[in-house]
């Protein structure tokens, strides 16, 4: 019996690119599927506008699987923003995204920092694996759908 050689890289088919404005639309649709409070194109838009990095992984027919949004300053980069596509979810995609991010930085990058929702176990997790640790935590900082408030988790990886 023949049976299908699967991929054993489920994201050796995507591609790592930096995005560009022309992606602000794609982006915010991207984030509407991934957060509860989403980015608008125009906040995409104007991040990029401002210097920030967009970094994509696209797929093979010119989607986006998921992005991160960082800001280089001095000699640290602070991510502002991760979304991965709900189709695109726990296949090591995020992961791969910010390893790549991760192994192309300039040398005197000292460290990464980001915040993170303390109810997002994911993120979390994925976060942890990659080497960041928890440095404290900002109360009530992140919008709830039922009008209350949550903890942000600020994260650190040392490079």
């Amino acid at each position: 019996m023949n049976v299908p050689h699967s991929n054993p890289d489920p994201v050796a088919g995507l591609r790592f690119c930096k995005g560009s404005e022309t992606d602000s639309a794609a982006l915010a649709e991207l984030a509407r599927s991934a957060h509860s409070h989403p980015w608008k194109a125009t906040q995409y838009r104007d991040s990029m506008a401002s210097g920030h990095d967009c970094w994509l992984l696209r797929t093979e027919s010119g989607g986006i699987a998921a992005c991160c949004v960082a800001s280089r300053l001095f000699d640290e980069v602070e991510i502002l923003d991760v979304a991965v596509a709900p189709e695109w979810r726990r296949k090591g995609v995020g992961e791969s995204l910010l390893q790549r991010i991760i192994a192309q930085l300039p040398e005197d990058t000292a460290r990464m920092i980001l915040e993170v929702r303390a109810s997002n176990r994911a993120a979390r997790g994925l976060y942890h694996k990659l080497g960041f640790s928890e440095d404290g935590r900002r109360k009530n900082y992140y919008p709830k759908a039922d009008g209350t408030r949550e903890d942000a988790l600020l994260m650190s990886l040392v490079l």
